[in-house]
């Protein structure tokens, strides 16, 4: 994704508010990205420019060869359809729907089968550890598994993008850090890129890079040459080959 001179400025009566100043910005396929910065720093603005669910009022944004900026609301709707998931800090789930409707809602989207999508979403389901909840509804989960469930459904339809707007900002510390985690190993498996927009710098430590905001503009950008996300993903990987190796052990005692 390239952002060059994105402008957002926005009436209120006779005052004009510039949320956006001037940013200029690369994404890199496959990079855990995070924008950084206080309340009203301009951070959620831009992930709204990213995914087009606001035009800038100058500037362009290109995903790939799609003009984001030039994009009608049909040619919007069809392209985050296509390549964008969200993980929201509210969760955004429907109350009357199962954990399993509200996951393969994005498939119904896309015109899946019903059985097709309700493999799909069984099989995310217990990814994310929940495969003995899908028949429960929000009201039925804690907090940290309606955001699981969020999650979820954010990657059921295998986005490009993920944008993830403070998701974890209902959480206590632990919940918090699982969360990450198993965001951060789903998107690594299948070289999504997922941008991540919080004001919790424990949060961006999961980053490849912090985009550091204020004001609208873009402070800073740090490359973080100890992602919490590397180090992460090697203890998990050695845990599942630990996993295997005692699997494959107690095979070998029982023949």
């Amino acid at each position: 994704m390239e952002l060059r001179g994105v402008r957002k400025v926005y009436e209120m009566g006779q005052e004009k508010v510039v949320a956006l100043d001037h940013i200029d910005l690369d994404v890199y396929k496959g990079e855990i990205i995070c924008l950084l910065g206080p309340s009203g720093s301009g951070k959620s603005t831009l992930l709204n420019m990213m995914a087009g669910l606001e035009k800038p009022t100058s500037g362009t944004i290109y995903y790939a060869k799609f003009p984001i900026h030039k994009m009608n609301e049909n040619q919007l709707a069809e392209f985050r359809r296509k390549y964008i998931g969200f993980v929201f800090q509210q969760y955004n789930l429907i109350n009357t729907f199962t954990a399993l409707e509200n996951i393969t809602l994005p498939l119904t989207f896309k015109g899946e089968g019903k059985r097709k999508r309700n493999l799909a979403g069984k099989d995310i389901l217990n990814q994310v550890g929940l495969g003995d909840r899908m028949y429960h509804k929000p009201t039925e989960m804690s907090g940290g598994q309606q955001q699981r469930v969020s999650i979820a459904r954010a990657f059921v339809n295998r986005p490009e993008l993920i944008f993830a707007d403070e998701p974890t900002g209902n959480l206590d510390t632990k919940t918090s850090d699982d969360m990450m985690k198993m965001m951060v190993r789903m998107v690594r498996k299948d070289k999504k890129t997922l941008i991540i927009v919080t004001h919790d710098e424990e949060l961006s430590e999961y980053a490849d890079r912090i985009v550091h905001i204020r004001d609208g503009n873009i402070q800073s950008i740090e490359v973080n040459q100890h992602s919490k996300a590397d180090a992460y993903l090697a203890e998990y990987e050695e845990e599942q080959r630990q996993k295997q190796s005692n699997q494959l052990d107690q095979s070998v005692q029982l023949n």
